[in-house]
């Protein structure tokens, strides 16, 4: 059972409304139902009842909530455990967003501190919402992740109501990723693409991130939602994503170019027409954290590498 789901959880019975909650730990409050009924599912019986004035527990919900609550503390007293562990060591701990970029950064510092002795370094990819989870909750202590300038408001509520602090590195505007053999690249010199012209292909996505700001595409005519292309496919990582688009007519959504993506891949990125969309970029961190050694040296090498990105793009 995921233990972000019975946070989740935990959540809604607070609230007493599944509205209220989704609202509260930022998450659409159809992808909080079907969490709610994927829990439910696991355990055999029912959790909530759905009522006019919210959400009520059933009399089981009531008894699982205080399982909850007794795990979620053992898994918060088991993480300041493991940092007490590391702390005489160098230890970096990163969430991220799915971004070469990022990963390069990481693995320069593994590259760099290889011979060291107590050695702790841990990176995970995950969605934009997860990054968040994880440094609020002390599971990593650095996360560098993306959002969409629309909303920085309320992602500045989030991070100030889960006090983390949040270092802007840059921003972008959304490029389309495809085959440098699509047929929409043959014989002519294209230097953007209509979001509407891609929409029969097949958009890779990947999984369980419904709430990526790169799925939901600003354009004159409104808005978007590539979660509701007719051809979808799924992936787990970078390398099956990017692999899929250089062999095949399939297209996603990203930002500028990556590493050897021409030498070794042979995918194109063309910027998206008439968008108005742009990403947000940048680190959180929790308030008042002192970074070690390692931690600046990696957060130094995430904004060099953001920051030298952006300017070659203006200045192209």
């Amino acid at each position: 059972m995921d233990i972000k789901n019975l946070k989740y959880f935990v959540g809604v019975a607070r609230c007493g409304s599944i509205n209220k909650a989704a609202k509260e730990m930022f998450i659409s409050q159809p992808q909080l139902s079907h969490i709610i009924q994927t829990i439910e599912e696991e355990v055999g019986f029912a959790l909530i009842q759905r009522t006019s004035q919210g959400s009520r527990l059933t009399q089981n919900g009531e008894s699982f909530l205080q399982h909850c609550k007794v795990i979620l503390n053992e898994m918060d007293s088991l993480d300041r455990f493991v940092t007490q562990v590391h702390q005489a060591g160098s230890r970096l701990a990163v969430s991220m967003t799915r971004f070469s970029h990022t990963a390069a950064c990481f693995n320069q510092v593994c590259e760099n501190h290889q011979n060291q002795e107590n050695l702790f370094l841990r990176l995970h990819e995950c969605s934009t919402m997860d990054v968040i989870d994880e440094v609020s909750s002390g599971f990593s202590e650095i996360g560098v992740l993306h959002f969409s300038v629309n909303e920085t408001d309320a992602m500045m509520r989030n991070f100030e109501s889960r006090r983390l602090q949040f270092i802007h590195i840059a921003r972008f505007r959304p490029y389309v990723f495809i085959s440098a053999n699509h047929e929409l690249l043959r014989g002519s010199s294209v230097t953007e693409l209509d979001i509407h012209d891609l929409m029969n292909y097949g958009f890779v996505r990947y999984i369980g991130e419904y709430e990526d700001f790169f799925y939901h595409i600003k354009t004159p005519t409104g808005v978007v939602d590539l979660n509701e292309s007719s051809k979808i496919v799924y992936v787990n990582d970078r390398m099956e994503q990017i692999r899929l688009i250089s062999s095949t007519n399939f297209y996603t959504i990203g930002i500028s170019r990556f590493p050897y993506q021409g030498s070794m891949y042979n995918v194109a990125n063309i910027p998206l027409k008439d968008s108005s969309e742009h990403l947000r970029f940048g680190i959180i961190l929790k308030e008042n954290k002192r970074l070690s050694g390692i931690e600046q040296e990696f957060v130094s090498a995430v904004k060099h590498r953001y920051r030298t990105l952006s300017d070659e793009i203006r200045k192209s």
